[in-house]
């Protein structure tokens, strides 16, 4: 049997209609069986009876004739006493018992009843004195009649009756035993015997009729029930059906129940019911829809776990976060794990140690930092109103980006602690010339100058440091104003460069510059000051009779000018290259405090060049030189503006 098979079968016995039909005919068979046994031991009974009845009311009648007869013999008997004392005739006396026997026998032959089998006229001293068996012949009459049913009747004196089987015939007779009495003196005996089984065949054919009746009563029936089951069932199984519908979301209504009785106002408080679901689902969805919404749209992570730290719920934030793949799945897995903590084993001990955490996770190649703010979800249990308690449902962490913060703050110790450094050397350096000087070096026409000279250098790049970072700190604060206006930059640069080639005649200055303008708004001072440091740069690090090459690219279809400083120099390494724009970061710390530099110019540049909305970024190989690109918005303006 296939699977559908057994489940049919199964479906079918555990359905409520073949429970009804079953109990149903179950309840019809019992009361018919219960009827059918009451009806026919009554039937069996009253059948016997009136048998029974029929037959002693006739044995009554020949009982009367026999005790007459008996009552002759008796007198005849006691007159031939007499006579045989007076020596009369004996033959005489024999003929008149033999005429009172046969008187008797043609009583019994007489005694003519339906289903009557045999009679029996017996003696007190029990011989058979007549019989309506073939067999009754003189000598059969003379026996003596062992049947102890006369024995106890001619010894009690009380009629008695027992059904039996007949040893020939194999079928149940009856046997009726009654006294003849006179003078409460038993004078003798009738035996009954009569054919019964016809009686009982009787109420087996009646029997067999009612069991034939219960049959296609029982079939009546259980075609009834089913079609009565169906009228109720049906509407159990619309409203089953209605229910399977509520739970895959199809709040529908029972239609087809219109009766006024309980199923039908089942039917109605079902339809009203579900009709209020309907509406409590699309608030409880349009408010769901709404949390999500909210929680998808916050910038912070979210997650939902579990009283087992199990995550439940995870928004796309926390998912970016984490560093998801679309692929990768979340939901199940053990918080702990997925934001890398393994000083704890559990949420309830963070929370027992700290209310947050700081955790660093790996998004592609940058360092995450996030902090985790942990919270519980409790559930207020009512049932006990004298004491309310909570039971723990679950944790909500919430996490917050933190790796701008912690990488500023970083900054601002490292800057705090390089400022320091770099306004302590020179300082240091100042402070023992000065002590020097004052304990007799001031003499000294020889050292004294390159001291004075030291300190002074020391000095001025001080106050460079310290304008530069005051600069610094303005364009922080968006303090610093620019005084913008249309500069062609071409120019500039053309200034700039040959201003650095008359103060460095060992430097090669390389132009690729149009004599066409282009025109960048911007200020003049600032942009000055920008490709000042860089090529003031360009020159420190290239050796002498290396190249410089200042190069400049118009994009007329994105508007944007290109400026590109290249020297051919010593190169920055590339694990550098992506921060020599930090304030006070050197590549070789001593070789560019050598060189008098402050760490700040390109830092400087890169807010300036930034401020303008443009970009500077640098390239480099080791030993090859290193090149700045600059890009600025340009203006395209025609002649007549000129």
């Amino acid at each position: 049997m296939s699977f559908f098979g057994k489940k049919f079968k199964k479906r079918f016995f555990s359905s409520i209609r073949t429970k009804f039909v079953i109990v149903y005919v179950l309840v019809n068979i019992i009361s018919l069986q219960l009827i059918g046994l009451f009806f026919t031991t009554q039937l069996r009974n009253s059948n016997i009876n009136t048998f029974e009845q029929n037959i002693i009311e006739q044995e009554k009648i020949l009982n009367y004739h026999v005790r007459e007869e008996i009552d002759k013999i008796n007198a005849k008997n006691v007159e031939d006493s007499k006579v045989l004392e007076n020596n009369a005739d004996q033959n005489d006396t024999a003929n008149s018992s033999r005429d009172s026997k046969s008187g008797i026998a043609k009583l019994v032959s007489e005694f003519n009843i339906q289903k009557l089998l045999l009679v029996n006229v017996i003696d007190n001293d029990s011989k058979i004195l007549a019989s309506s068996s073939k067999n009754g012949n003189d000598e059969y009459l003379a026996k003596r009649s062992f049947d102890p049913l006369v024995s106890q009747v001619i010894k009690t004196g009380e009629s008695t009756k027992q059904i039996q089987n007949n040893a020939d015939s194999n079928k149940r007779v009856w046997i009726y035993v009654s006294p003849v009495k006179k003078d409460n003196e038993v004078v003798g005996v009738i035996s009954l015997m009569a054919d019964i089984e016809s009686v009982y065949q009787e109420v087996n054919s009646i029997s067999r009729i009612f069991i034939v009746g219960a049959i296609l009563s029982i079939l009546i029936t259980t075609v009834i029930g089913f079609v009565a089951s169906k009228t109720v069932t049906s509407s159990i199984e619309k409203m089953s059906s209605q229910v399977k519908k509520m739970a895959l979301g199809n709040y529908g209504t029972v239609v087809g129940i219109d009766t006024d009785d309980e199923i039908g106002d089942l039917a109605k408080v079902f339809n009203r019911i579900s009709k209020r679901i309907e509406e409590e689902q699309a608030v409880t969805e349009i408010e769901r829809r709404k949390l999500a919404t909210i929680i998808e749209s916050m910038m912070d992570g979210i997650i939902t776990t579990d009283n087992n730290g199990r995550i439940i719920l995870i928004n796309t934030s926390a998912e970016d976060m984490l560093g998801g793949r679309d692929d990768e799945i979340f939901i199940g897995k053990d918080v702990l794990k997925i934001l890398n903590i393994t000083e704890y084993e559990s949420i309830e001990e963070i929370l027992e140690a700290e209310d947050s955490l700081l955790v660093s996770t790996s998004k592609t190649d940058d360092e995450l930092l996030l902090r985790a703010e942990i919270s519980k979800i409790e559930k207020e249990d009512t049932e006990d109103l004298t004491q309310m308690s909570t039971e723990l449902e679950g944790y909500i962490i919430v996490l917050y980006d933190v790796t701008d913060q912690e990488r500023q703050e970083k900054e601002r110790r490292e800057f705090v602690s390089t400022v320091s450094h770099e306004l302590r050397t020179p300082l240091t350096t100042m402070n023992s010339y000065i002590e020097a000087l004052e304990e007799g070096v001031l003499e000294d026409k020889e050292l004294a100058p390159q001291f004075i000279d030291t300190i002074h250098k020391e000095t001025t790049r001080m106050i460079r440091m310290v304008n530069e970072l005051m600069q610094l700190g303005k364009m922080d604060i968006k303090e610093e104003h620019y005084e913008k206006e249309f500069i062609d930059i071409n120019k500039m640069l053309e200034q700039i460069t040959d201003r650095f080639a008359l103060t460095h005649p060992e430097k090669n200055f390389i132009k690729h510059i149009s004599k066409t303008p282009i025109f960048v708004e911007g200020d003049q001072d600032k942009l000055t000051q920008v490709f000042d440091n860089i090529v003031n740069n360009a020159i420190k690090y290239s050796p002498n009779g290396k190249n410089i090459t200042i190069r400049v690219r118009q994009n007329y279809h994105h508007n944007r000018v290109s400026i590109s400083i290249k020297d051919e120099g010593v190169g920055i390494p590339l694990v550098h290259i992506d921060k020599i724009f930090n304030r006070f970061y050197r590549v070789d710390k001593s070789r560019q405090r050598s060189m008098g530099g402050t760490g700040l110019g390109l830092a400087l540049a890169k807010t300036i060049v930034e401020a303008h909305k443009g970009r500077i970024w640098a390239q480099s190989r080791e030993g090859y030189g290193s090149i700045i690109f600059v890009t600025l918005p340009c203006e395209q303006i025609d002649d007549e503006w000129l």
